[in-house]
Protein backbone atom coordinates (compact mmCIF):
# COMPACT_ATOMS: atom_id res chain seq x y z
CA UNK A 1 0.00 0.00 0.00
CA UNK A 2 3.05 2.40 1.04
CA UNK A 3 4.68 1.56 -2.58
CA UNK A 4 1.41 3.12 -4.22
CA UNK A 5 1.17 6.00 -2.69
CA UNK A 6 3.80 8.12 -4.53
CA UNK A 7 2.53 6.72 -7.94
CA UNK A 8 -1.06 7.85 -7.07
CA UNK A 9 0.40 11.22 -5.91
CA UNK A 10 2.39 11.32 -9.48
CA UNK A 11 -0.71 10.75 -11.02
CA UNK A 12 -3.22 13.22 -9.27
CA UNK A 13 -0.56 15.48 -10.40
CA UNK A 14 -0.13 14.69 -14.19
CA UNK A 15 -3.79 14.75 -14.29
CA UNK A 16 -3.68 18.56 -12.65
CA UNK A 17 -0.81 19.80 -14.25
CA UNK A 18 -3.00 18.54 -17.81
CA UNK A 19 -5.84 20.36 -16.85
CA UNK A 20 -4.21 23.69 -16.12
CA UNK A 21 -2.10 23.45 -19.50
CA UNK A 22 -4.92 22.46 -21.24
CA UNK A 23 -7.41 25.24 -19.97
CA UNK A 24 -4.76 27.92 -20.54
CA UNK A 25 -3.94 26.85 -23.80
CA UNK A 26 -7.63 26.83 -25.00
CA UNK A 27 -8.41 30.01 -22.86
CA UNK A 28 -6.02 31.55 -25.50
CA UNK A 29 -7.04 29.89 -28.65
CA UNK A 30 -11.01 29.87 -27.74
CA UNK A 31 -13.66 32.66 -27.03
CA UNK A 32 -14.06 33.55 -23.19
CA UNK A 33 -13.22 35.57 -20.74
CA UNK A 34 -15.50 38.26 -21.18
CA UNK A 35 -16.19 39.49 -17.78
CA UNK A 36 -12.68 39.97 -17.84
CA UNK A 37 -12.17 41.62 -21.54
CA UNK A 38 -15.64 43.91 -20.46
CA UNK A 39 -15.45 44.34 -16.97
CA UNK A 40 -11.95 43.71 -15.01
CA UNK A 41 -9.52 45.33 -17.09
CA UNK A 42 -11.61 48.46 -17.68
CA UNK A 43 -11.86 48.55 -14.40
CA UNK A 44 -8.22 47.98 -13.30
CA UNK A 45 -7.46 50.70 -16.20
CA UNK A 46 -9.80 53.62 -13.70
CA UNK A 47 -13.22 52.82 -15.41
CA UNK A 48 -14.06 52.63 -11.76
CA UNK A 49 -18.21 52.13 -12.65
CA UNK A 50 -16.97 49.33 -15.01
CA UNK A 51 -16.64 46.90 -12.57
CA UNK A 52 -18.94 46.78 -9.48
CA UNK A 53 -16.40 45.99 -6.97
CA UNK A 54 -15.08 48.31 -4.35
CA UNK A 55 -12.72 51.05 -5.31
CA UNK A 56 -9.58 49.63 -4.12
CA UNK A 57 -9.91 46.11 -5.99
CA UNK A 58 -8.51 48.11 -9.04
CA UNK A 59 -5.05 48.10 -7.16
CA UNK A 60 -5.19 44.48 -6.91
CA UNK A 61 -6.24 43.84 -10.32
CA UNK A 62 -3.94 46.31 -11.76
CA UNK A 63 -1.02 43.25 -12.65
CA UNK A 64 -3.49 42.23 -15.09
CA UNK A 65 -2.97 45.50 -17.14
CA UNK A 66 0.57 44.82 -17.70
CA UNK A 67 0.18 42.18 -19.81
CA UNK A 68 -0.88 42.44 -23.51
CA UNK A 69 -4.18 41.97 -23.73
CA UNK A 70 -4.61 38.48 -25.80
CA UNK A 71 -2.40 37.37 -23.01
CA UNK A 72 -4.85 38.72 -20.14
CA UNK A 73 -6.98 35.69 -20.58
CA UNK A 74 -4.68 32.89 -20.28
CA UNK A 75 -2.95 34.14 -17.66
CA UNK A 76 -5.50 34.99 -15.53
CA UNK A 77 -7.06 31.49 -16.69
CA UNK A 78 -3.02 29.53 -15.07
CA UNK A 79 -3.02 31.84 -11.81
CA UNK A 80 -7.02 30.61 -11.19
CA UNK A 81 -6.50 27.27 -11.58
CA UNK A 82 -2.98 26.73 -10.10
CA UNK A 83 -3.95 28.97 -7.31
CA UNK A 84 -7.16 26.78 -6.74
CA UNK A 85 -4.89 23.76 -6.80
CA UNK A 86 -2.51 25.56 -4.22
CA UNK A 87 -5.54 26.96 -2.10
CA UNK A 88 -7.06 23.98 -1.68
CA UNK A 89 -3.29 21.75 -0.61
CA UNK A 90 -2.89 24.96 1.82
CA UNK A 91 -6.02 23.69 3.58
CA UNK A 92 -6.51 20.29 3.09
CA UNK A 93 -9.37 20.05 0.40
CA UNK A 94 -9.08 18.51 -2.87
CA UNK A 95 -7.77 20.13 -5.58
CA UNK A 96 -9.03 17.72 -8.56
CA UNK A 97 -12.62 17.99 -7.00
CA UNK A 98 -11.96 21.57 -7.29
CA UNK A 99 -10.71 21.70 -10.79
CA UNK A 100 -13.18 19.59 -12.15
CA UNK A 101 -16.36 20.96 -10.64
CA UNK A 102 -18.39 22.93 -12.70
CA UNK A 103 -18.02 26.45 -10.82
CA UNK A 104 -13.94 26.55 -12.02
CA UNK A 105 -15.39 25.82 -15.65
CA UNK A 106 -17.70 28.52 -15.45
CA UNK A 107 -14.71 30.57 -13.14
CA UNK A 108 -12.19 30.23 -16.80
CA UNK A 109 -15.03 30.56 -19.36
CA UNK A 110 -15.90 33.84 -18.24
CA UNK A 111 -12.83 35.27 -17.14
CA UNK A 112 -13.86 35.74 -13.27
CA UNK A 113 -11.05 36.76 -10.24
CA UNK A 114 -12.75 34.77 -7.43
CA UNK A 115 -9.50 32.40 -6.81
CA UNK A 116 -8.10 35.94 -5.78
CA UNK A 117 -11.29 35.68 -2.89
CA UNK A 118 -10.75 32.28 -2.29
CA UNK A 119 -6.40 33.07 -1.70
CA UNK A 120 -7.82 35.38 0.73
CA UNK A 121 -9.62 33.66 2.70
CA UNK A 122 -7.53 30.97 3.21
CA UNK A 123 -4.04 33.47 3.99
CA UNK A 124 -6.98 34.61 6.64
CA UNK A 125 -7.89 31.47 7.94
CA UNK A 126 -3.93 29.60 7.97
CA UNK A 127 -1.73 32.73 8.28
CA UNK A 128 0.08 32.88 12.17
CA UNK A 129 0.63 36.21 11.61
CA UNK A 130 -2.56 38.89 12.53
CA UNK A 131 -1.20 40.86 9.57
CA UNK A 132 -1.00 38.61 6.98
CA UNK A 133 -4.28 37.38 8.29
CA UNK A 134 -5.65 41.04 7.73
CA UNK A 135 -3.96 41.28 4.06
CA UNK A 136 -5.68 38.13 3.32
CA UNK A 137 -9.48 40.17 4.46
CA UNK A 138 -8.01 42.84 1.89
CA UNK A 139 -7.82 40.82 -0.49
CA UNK A 140 -10.78 38.59 0.00
CA UNK A 141 -12.97 41.76 0.83
CA UNK A 142 -12.90 42.79 -3.61
CA UNK A 143 -16.33 40.84 -3.61
CA UNK A 144 -18.15 41.70 -0.47
CA UNK A 145 -21.59 39.95 -1.40
CA UNK A 146 -19.19 36.58 -1.66
CA UNK A 147 -17.22 37.15 1.22
CA UNK A 148 -18.26 39.70 3.39
CA UNK A 149 -20.22 37.30 5.89
CA UNK A 150 -17.17 35.04 5.84
CA UNK A 151 -15.17 38.14 6.45
CA UNK A 152 -17.06 39.09 9.68
CA UNK A 153 -17.41 35.54 10.98
CA UNK A 154 -12.56 35.50 10.43
CA UNK A 155 -12.91 38.67 12.38
CA UNK A 156 -15.27 37.62 15.03
CA UNK A 157 -13.66 34.20 16.31
CA UNK A 158 -10.42 35.97 16.09
CA UNK A 159 -8.92 37.29 19.61
CA UNK A 160 -6.09 39.19 17.63
CA UNK A 161 -8.60 40.90 15.60
CA UNK A 162 -7.46 44.37 16.88
CA UNK A 163 -4.07 43.86 14.70
CA UNK A 164 -5.72 41.77 11.69
CA UNK A 165 -8.04 44.98 11.19
CA UNK A 166 -4.68 47.20 10.77
CA UNK A 167 -3.97 46.84 7.40
CA UNK A 168 -7.68 46.96 5.94
CA UNK A 169 -8.05 49.78 7.78
CA UNK A 170 -5.39 51.44 6.51
CA UNK A 171 -6.01 50.03 2.85
CA UNK A 172 -9.55 51.46 3.21
CA UNK A 173 -7.99 54.88 4.79
CA UNK A 174 -5.96 54.90 1.72
CA UNK A 175 -8.90 54.55 -0.41
CA UNK A 176 -11.21 57.20 1.02
CA UNK A 177 -8.22 60.01 0.22
CA UNK A 178 -7.44 58.62 -3.30
CA UNK A 179 -10.83 58.42 -4.36
CA UNK A 180 -12.72 60.58 -2.07
CA UNK A 181 -14.77 59.76 1.08
CA UNK A 182 -17.99 59.23 -0.78
CA UNK A 183 -16.80 56.28 -2.78
CA UNK A 184 -18.23 53.77 -0.77
CA UNK A 185 -22.08 55.51 -1.23
CA UNK A 186 -21.11 55.91 -4.89
CA UNK A 187 -19.72 52.55 -5.17
CA UNK A 188 -23.08 51.27 -3.56
CA UNK A 189 -25.44 52.84 -5.99
CA UNK A 190 -23.32 51.34 -8.88
CA UNK A 191 -23.51 47.63 -7.48
CA UNK A 192 -27.39 48.22 -7.35
CA UNK A 193 -27.54 48.29 -10.75
CA UNK A 194 -25.40 45.38 -12.09
CA UNK A 195 -25.74 43.94 -16.15
CA UNK A 196 -28.21 40.87 -16.26
CA UNK A 197 -25.99 37.49 -15.66
CA UNK A 198 -27.74 34.20 -15.91
CA UNK A 199 -25.24 33.23 -13.00
CA UNK A 200 -27.22 34.95 -10.70
CA UNK A 201 -30.42 33.44 -11.09
CA UNK A 202 -29.39 30.81 -8.41
CA UNK A 203 -29.52 32.56 -5.08
CA UNK A 204 -32.67 31.88 -3.15
CA UNK A 205 -33.03 35.22 -1.90
CA UNK A 206 -34.97 35.63 0.54
CA UNK A 207 -35.99 32.47 1.84
CA UNK A 208 -32.15 31.48 1.58
CA UNK A 209 -30.97 33.92 4.56
CA UNK A 210 -32.34 30.99 6.22
CA UNK A 211 -29.07 28.82 6.04
CA UNK A 212 -27.75 31.72 8.45
CA UNK A 213 -28.79 29.58 11.18
CA UNK A 214 -26.81 27.09 10.33
CA UNK A 215 -23.38 28.80 11.49
CA UNK A 216 -25.19 28.75 15.30
CA UNK A 217 -24.56 24.94 14.80
CA UNK A 218 -21.07 25.06 13.43
CA UNK A 219 -17.78 24.75 15.43
CA UNK A 220 -14.17 25.86 14.54
CA UNK A 221 -12.91 28.95 12.51
CA UNK A 222 -13.10 27.20 9.26
CA UNK A 223 -16.43 25.24 9.68
CA UNK A 224 -17.96 28.24 10.22
CA UNK A 225 -16.25 30.53 7.74
CA UNK A 226 -17.06 27.86 5.01
CA UNK A 227 -20.91 27.95 6.41
CA UNK A 228 -20.97 31.53 6.35
CA UNK A 229 -19.60 30.98 2.63
CA UNK A 230 -21.98 28.54 1.65
CA UNK A 231 -24.85 30.48 3.24
CA UNK A 232 -23.94 33.76 1.46
CA UNK A 233 -24.48 31.32 -2.09
CA UNK A 234 -27.61 30.50 -0.61
CA UNK A 235 -29.04 33.93 0.66
CA UNK A 236 -27.42 36.74 -0.72
CA UNK A 237 -28.86 38.41 -3.73
CA UNK A 238 -26.63 39.35 -6.93
CA UNK A 239 -24.04 36.27 -5.72
CA UNK A 240 -22.82 34.08 -8.97
CA UNK A 241 -23.01 30.37 -9.01
CA UNK A 242 -19.08 30.99 -10.40
CA UNK A 243 -18.42 32.23 -7.28
CA UNK A 244 -18.81 28.32 -5.93
CA UNK A 245 -15.01 28.13 -6.09
CA UNK A 246 -14.33 30.28 -3.10
CA UNK A 247 -15.89 27.49 -0.83
CA UNK A 248 -14.81 24.69 -2.97
CA UNK A 249 -11.23 24.30 -1.19
CA UNK A 250 -12.87 24.30 1.80
CA UNK A 251 -15.31 22.00 1.48
CA UNK A 252 -14.42 19.23 -1.79
CA UNK A 253 -15.96 15.56 -1.42
CA UNK A 254 -15.55 13.44 -3.88
CA UNK A 255 -19.25 13.73 -4.91
CA UNK A 256 -18.88 17.21 -4.85
CA UNK A 257 -18.04 16.77 -9.18
CA UNK A 258 -21.36 15.56 -10.19
CA UNK A 259 -23.64 17.77 -7.70
CA UNK A 260 -21.83 21.01 -9.45
CA UNK A 261 -23.06 19.24 -12.82
CA UNK A 262 -27.05 18.65 -11.58
CA UNK A 263 -28.51 21.38 -12.87
CA UNK A 264 -27.65 19.93 -16.43
CA UNK A 265 -30.37 17.83 -15.90
CA UNK A 266 -32.90 20.25 -16.54
CA UNK A 267 -31.40 22.10 -19.18
CA UNK A 268 -33.51 19.92 -21.91
CA UNK A 269 -36.78 21.99 -20.73
CA UNK A 270 -34.67 25.25 -19.58
CA UNK A 271 -32.08 25.68 -21.84
CA UNK A 272 -29.48 28.02 -19.96
CA UNK A 273 -32.26 29.41 -17.43
CA UNK A 274 -31.26 25.90 -15.88
CA UNK A 275 -28.58 27.53 -14.18
CA UNK A 276 -30.89 28.87 -11.22
CA UNK A 277 -30.90 25.24 -9.98
CA UNK A 278 -27.37 25.57 -9.16
CA UNK A 279 -28.22 26.15 -5.56
CA UNK A 280 -28.26 22.67 -5.38
CA UNK A 281 -24.85 22.35 -4.81
CA UNK A 282 -24.19 25.20 -1.58
CA UNK A 283 -26.98 23.13 -0.25
CA UNK A 284 -25.78 19.76 -0.25
CA UNK A 285 -22.34 21.10 1.09
CA UNK A 286 -24.17 22.99 4.06
CA UNK A 287 -25.84 19.86 5.08
CA UNK A 288 -22.60 17.43 4.47
CA UNK A 289 -21.22 20.19 6.71
CA UNK A 290 -23.54 20.17 9.34
CA UNK A 291 -23.57 15.81 9.41
CA UNK A 292 -21.75 16.36 13.24
CA UNK A 293 -24.19 18.80 14.86
CA UNK A 294 -27.02 16.71 13.56
CA UNK A 295 -25.90 13.56 14.18
CA UNK A 296 -25.35 14.82 18.20
CA UNK A 297 -28.59 16.30 18.38
CA UNK A 298 -30.25 12.67 16.82
CA UNK A 299 -28.34 11.10 19.84
CA UNK A 300 -29.63 13.77 22.22
CA UNK A 301 -32.86 13.09 21.13
CA UNK A 302 -32.63 9.43 21.63
CA UNK A 303 -30.68 9.45 25.05
CA UNK A 304 -33.93 11.43 26.40
CA UNK A 305 -35.95 8.64 25.05
CA UNK A 306 -34.46 5.75 26.22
Amino acid sequence: MRMNRPGRLSLTSAVIAEIVILATLGSYLLPGGQDLYLYYLPFARGCLSCGFAPYHAAWILFPLTLVPEPLAAPLLTFITLVGLVAIARRVGGNPLVVLLAFPTFAQVWLGQIDVIVAAGLAIALTARSPYWRGAGLVLASIKPQTAGAAILILLWVDRDRWRVLLLPALVFALSLIVYGPDWPLRWLLESQRPPEHLWRTATLYPLGLAAFAALFWLRGRREKMTGALLASALGIPFYGSYAYVTFLPFISPIWAVPASYLWLLAYPLEGRAALHLAWILPLALLLYLLRPALKMGLSHRAGLHA
